[in-house]
C-alpha cells in the first residue's frame, strides 16, 4: 500500500491523510450554503394551499349601476348655491377682538349677534325666494391668528340660524 503520509505537529508523528482532505486543502475553506430542497418544497406547498384555499369570485370587480330612464324628460337638477362665506379678521394688539366679514357683501359686524342677525335675513330672503335656506351653505374662515372662541362663536351663530351646512375653511394669512 503505497498511501502518503503527512507529518502533523511538532511531534513529528507520519499521520495518514485521505485524499478527499487533501483536495479540500487545496480549494481553501467552503463556502456554507443553506439546502435550497426544503425551502422550494415549503414555497411550492405554500403555493398549493393557496390556489386550492382561495375562492375567486366572478362579481369581483365589477359595481352595478342603474343607467337612467331616458324615455321621459331629464329630471331638474338644482346647482348648488355659492357658500356665503364668513371671514374672521382679528383686531387689537393681541388679537383680543375679532371683526366678521361676509364676502361679496362688503359687510362687517363686529359681535357675533350682529352676524347671527344677518344670517337669519338672507337665510329668510332665500325662502321667499323658493330656494331652500338649509341649502345656502356658510363657509367660515378664519384669517391670520384669530382666536379660536371667535371661529366657535361664529359657528354656533350659523347653526343656531338653522343652517344645515356650516364648514369651516382652512386659515390663511
Amino acid at each position: 500500500m503505497d498511501q502518503k503520509r503527512g507529518q502533523v505537529g511538532a511531534t513529528e508523528t507520519p499521520h495518514y491523510e485521505s485524499p478527499r482532505r487533501r483536495r479540500e486543502k487545496q480549494r481553501g475553506p467552503a463556502v456554507m450554503q443553506p439546502p435550497l430542497t426544503p425551502m422550494i418544497d415549503v414555497v411550492f406547498q405554500l403555493l398549493l394551499f393557496f390556489l386550492l384555499a382561495c375562492q375567486f369570485r366572478e362579481t369581483e370587480g365589477q359595481i352595478r349601476a342603474n343607467l337612467p330612464d331616458i324615455s321621459g324628460l331629464p329630471p331638474r337638477v338644482q346647482l348648488p348655491l355659492e357658500p356665503l362665506r364668513v371671514t374672521l379678521l382679528p383686531r387689537g394688539p393681541r388679537n383680543e377682538s375679532v371683526v366678521y366679514k361676509v364676502e361679496g357683501r362688503n359687510q362687517e359686524f363686529a359681535g357675533a349677534g350682529e352676524l347671527y342677525a344677518f344670517l337669519v335675513q338672507v337665510k329668510q330672503r332665500l325662502t321667499q325666494d323658493a330656494l331652500p335656506g338649509e341649502a345656502r351653505p356658510v363657509l367660515i374662515q378664519p384669517r391670520g391668528t384669530v382666536r379660536w372662541g371667535y371661529v366657535v362663536d361664529a359657528f354656533n351663530q350659523a347653526v343656531r340660524a338653522a343652517y344645515k351646512k356650516v364648514g369651516l375653511s382652512p386659515s390663511g394669512s
